[in-house]
């Protein structure tokens, strides 16, 4: 298939030739490429490119079934349209979503420290990290305080951001949660779970002391 045109291998792919989308993937790729790196200019920095193009290969394999090789024209000409409107009803549902996040409750409940941890609770949790056999008292003072202010501090936040932090670092099942894990149980995308990551850290630090 190496030497046949856009518009043959899309009469294959119509016919249920998985190669020959693969390689009308492949003639096409440095376009969906270029549409995603230019509509991120401008559009949300959160969204990772990857995920952009993916949209589009989606765009131009639904292009498939509508291409008429009899209408005298390219097919990229064609499909152009359908990927740079892929991409951009990503983006719009993307911009939703983020807008949206602070009454958005990932489609689980929504829980605070205080229902996971009560103040007595904390505190069991700070003594039994200090121990005095490994660590100076001074060592140990300063973990203390430390735990004190991230608590006082996460207690600040919404509660939508708690709930992220405590199930994404194990407050709820003393199990720290990567990514993809956090991804799933949120039914995140990946790109969405980190942009939503930094933006609750970065919260958390503004409350921070220190």
């Amino acid at each position: 298939m190496r030497n046949l045109s856009n518009e043959q291998l899309c009469q294959l792919a119509r016919q249920g030739n998985n190669k020959a989308k693969e390689k009308l993937l492949q003639n096409n790729m440095r376009f969906i490429h270029k549409q995603a790196s230019e509509l991120l200019q401008n559009n949300n920095p959160n969204i990772e490119i990857d995920d952009l193009i993916q949209e589009g290969c989606l765009g131009l394999l639904n292009a498939i079934a509508g291409f008429e090789t009899n209408r005298n024209i390219r097919f990229l000409t064609y499909a152009a349209p359908a990927i740079r409107n892929a991409m951009l009803d990503f983006l719009r549902n993307a911009a939703n979503h983020f807008e949206s996040k602070l009454t958005y409750d990932f489609g689980v409940q929504i829980i605070c420290l205080d229902d996971v941890l009560t103040e007595d609770e904390r505190q069991q949790k700070i003594e039994i990290i200090a121990n005095p056999a490994t660590q100076s008292p001074e060592q140990i003072y300063i973990e203390k305080e430390t735990l004190l202010e991230l608590y006082a501090a996460i207690k600040k936040l919404t509660a939508r951001e708690q709930t992220y932090l405590l199930y994404r670092y194990g407050f709820i099942d003393d199990t720290e949660h990567n990514l993809t894990e956090t991804a799933w149980h949120f039914h995140l995308s990946l790109s969405r779970t980190k942009a939503t990551e930094s933006q609750t850290l970065d919260n958390l630090w503004l409350e921070l002391p220190w």
